[in-house]
């Protein structure tokens, strides 16, 4: 019974598999970075938005941060999700690309990017592409995520 409960329970315990960071569940920090049982993952590629930050639609405040949260943390739910490592940030903390049911699957990444949760980062001249740039455009020309406002 207790080998059935551990298959079935969800966790977010972190499995570092060389290049790869790995779990179910992982926690949402905000719309650009994970959680993995105290293992912080950037999302490579983008900037989200913080958990506190707010957007106007005309004259109204709208809690813009908080629904980019709400967006990935419902896109995450409770999938095996693997993070294949691309750099690190200036803290130390790894930037990946993460992918929804193992290396293959959905990307979580082009994912926020392209429903407007995350804005693409550009080239910052030491040579990386900017991956998410025609996903951003898209999501800015429907007015979806943070392009509904301001």
């Amino acid at each position: 019974m207790t080998l059935l409960a551990a298959l079935i329970a969800p966790t977010a315990e972190a499995q570092d598999n060389g290049a790869q960071i790995s779990g179910r569940g992982p926690a949402v920090i905000d719309s650009a970075s994970l959680d993995f049982a105290g293992r912080q993952v950037g999302l490579y590629g983008l900037r989200g938005a913080p958990a506190s930050q707010t957007c106007t639609i005309g004259s109204q405040v709208w809690a813009c941060g908080q629904e980019a949260r709400w967006a990935a943390q419902n896109r995450v739910g409770n999938h095996w999700v693997v993070c294949v490592e691309q750099g690190q940030d200036s803290a130390g903390r790894p930037l990946a690309v993460c992918y929804l049911g193992g290396v293959g699957g959905p990307e979580l990444n082009a994912w926020l990017v392209e429903q407007g949760w995350a804005l693409a980062l550009r080239n910052d001249g030491a040579g990386d592409p900017a991956p998410y740039l025609a996903q951003e455009e898209a999501a800015r020309t429907a007015g979806r995520g943070l392009w509904r406002g301001r």
